[in-house]
């Protein structure tokens, strides 16, 4: 039996977003959104199961996630959790992001104080 898996720190999840990044946006963005959402409150099996999951190649784990093709037993219900959430939903708090629910900083509405930046003609 495996020993239990270390809490994910900073540099672990930084190695995890980069490992989301598949040559298919929509995995990306399923895949981050799991990881940035779920993935530090998720138990350490099913952290084992994602880090497991990501070594999958990119059509496969593609048909698990649209279920055109059946993911194995292991994955099954990591799948399930992946593809059930919605994909909207900006300013989400997270577990992983110390930096959820603050404002951006690249933010197009600036607050009253503070005057958009624009062109001076």
């Amino acid at each position: 039996m495996r020993a239990p898996l270390p809490a994910a720190g900073p540099q672990d999840l930084g190695r995890l977003r980069w490992r989301c990044r598949r040559g298919m946006k929509e995995l990306d963005v399923l895949l981050a959104r799991y990881l940035e959402r779920y993935f530090c409150s998720a138990s350490n099996r099913e952290q084992d199961a994602f880090r497991r999951l990501l070594e999958t190649e990119d059509t496969i784990l593609y048909a698990y996630c649209l279920g055109s093709q059946q993911p194995p037993p292991e994955f099954a219900t990591l799948i399930e959790r992946i593809t059930a959430y919605p994909a909207s939903g900006r300013g989400l708090s997270s577990d992983c992001n110390p930096h959820a629910g603050q404002r951006p900083s690249c933010d197009r509405n600036p607050p009253p104080d503070r005057k958009p930046a624009g062109r001076r003609c």
